[in-house]
This record gives structure tokens, C-alpha cells and sequence, in this order.
């Protein structure tokens, strides 16, 4: 095998060095550093399927997954630092071969997070809700609702851990109420303001199922997504809103 190596432009470069957020997905050390009051690369462009396999890596990493044919493709390229690299080529493991097959399979997952996220709007008025969690008169807010955990736990699996499903559970039962006043409020105003909220909520929710992921994801990814669409103060405020919706039948039925 004599596959030729791509010289990768530098949008290519920077698409690939965003994607593992300027560090090596493999140690977390920075891909470049200064001097001088200029930033220099301290990293390389790994091929995780090797571009030209020896005969040996042919038999090694015969039975094991690709992600993608074209072995130039950006699906089999990662930046790794210097060290990683060599390190990953000298000797080739299965064990690594699968790590970092993993790595780049969650990278390329958030990167059509990302694009997700600009098909799919939410109306500004769910910024009104957000910013009333920050109040210190919050109505209603710690109240006790009884079918609170009996509601959640019925629509949450085993997919999704325990410390999310505590969170899910204690922010229902601190703020739902709250949020449920907070959109009647804001429907008064603007009718069906509510309505067309839970419309793209659940909406991006469907989207997310029909990916095959699992509630963990699910969950993690909505969570994002209102963060960003939202930009609030704190990530809390967009777990909160997430799990309203989650005892409110948007998310997870």
C-alpha cells in the first residue's frame, strides 16, 4: 500500500485543532506555545487508521472498525503533540488503536451537535424564564410537589446515571413549579409563547432520539444546546430548564 499524504490546508488544520480544543486529546497538552509574543505548533496530524499500514498493523487492526475509507479523510485524522504521535506509531496497539477510535467517534459526535444547533432555534422569550432563576424572589421556588419523584424515575433509564437523575429529580422539585408560573406569566403577554417553546424543545429532543442515543447523551446534549442558544449566567440554569421539560413530557415521554 503507497497512499500519498495530503498536505491538509490550514482551514483543515484549524477545523481539526478546534475540534480537540487546542490540546492533545491524548494528554491535554497545549498543540502550541509562545515566544516571543507568537504561538508556534507544537503538534502533528495523526492518521488513527495508519495511511500506509505495514504488514503487521494490516494483520493487527484487520477486524477493527474504520471511520472512514478515504484515509485522508478529516474522520480519520487527529491532531495529536509530538510525543502522542510517536507514541501511537511506535509500536501500534489495538488497545490504542481503540482509544483514540473512541476519542475521535465523541468529537465528531459534538461537532453535528454543533451543527445541530443552528437548525434548530428557541424562542428569546425562555431567556425571561432563565434570568427569573437567577432571582432572589423566585415564587414557589423549593416548594415540595410529591409526584415529583415518582414522575421523573418513570421516564428516566438505565442509560442515564445516578448523580443525573438526582440532579433531574431535586431540580424538578425545586423549580418546576416556579418555571410552570414564570411561562403562564409570560403567556399572558405573548400567547402561546409556552406552547412554541415546548414545540422546539421537544422538537430537538425527537431529533436527538432518532440519533440512537442514549438518555445520558440525550440529556447532556440538550443541555448544551439551550446553553448556547440561551447564553446564560451559569450551566445550572440550562440543566434546570432541561429537566423541566423532562417532568413536563418534552423530553423523554
Amino acid at each position: 500500500m503507497n497512499n500519498k499524504r495530503k498536505s491538509f490546508s490550514s482551514a483543515q488544520n484549524v477545523a481539526l485543532v478546534t475540534q480537540v480544543n487546542r490540546v492533545c486529546p491524548l494528554c491535554d497538552t497545549p498543540l502550541f506555545y509562545m515566544k516571543t509574543g507568537v504561538s508556534y505548533k507544537k503538534y502533528e496530524i495523526a492518521h488513527i487508521y495508519p495511511l500506509n499500514p505495514k504488514a503487521d498493523e494490516i494483520q493487527l487492526l484487520k477486524d477493527e472498525e474504520r471511520l472512514s475509507e478515504d484515509l485522508n479523510h478529516e474522520d480519520n485524522l487527529i491532531p495529536l503533540c509530538e510525543i502522542c504521535h510517536t507514541k501511537l506509531d511506535k509500536p501500534r496497539t489495538v488497545e490504542e488503536y481503540k482509544h483514540l477510535i473512541r476519542i475521535k467517534k465523541s468529537l465528531i459526535m459534538k461537532s453535528e451537535q454543533q451543527d445541530l444547533w443552528q437548525q434548530y432555534q428557541i424562542e428569546n422569550d425562555i431567556k425571561r424564564v432563565i434570568e427569573s432563576l437567577y432571582s432572589d424572589d423566585l415564587p414557589y421556588a423549593g416548594c415540595e410537589i410529591d409526584f415529583v419523584p415518582k414522575e421523573v424515575d418513570r421516564k428516566l433509564n438505565d442509560s442515564i446515571s445516578k448523580p443525573t437523575k438526582r440532579k433531574i429529580r431535586n431540580n424538578v422539585a425545586d423549580y418546576y413549579i416556579s418555571i410552570k408560573s414564570k411561562f403562564a406569566s409570560i403567556d399572558k403577554e405573548n400567547p402561546d409563547s409556552a406552547n412554541l417553546i415546548s414545540t422546539q424543545i421537544k422538537s430537538y429532543y425527537l431529533k436527538q432520539n432518532r440519533l440512537g442515543l442514549s438518555q445520558q447523551e440525550i440529556f447532556a446534549n440538550i443541555v448544551d444546546w439551550i446553553h448556547t442558544k440561551t447564553h446564560p449566567e451559569t450551566n445550572d440554569a440550562a440543566e434546570i430548564i432541561a429537566s423541566f421539560f423532562v417532568q413536563n413530557c418534552e423530553i423523554f415521554e
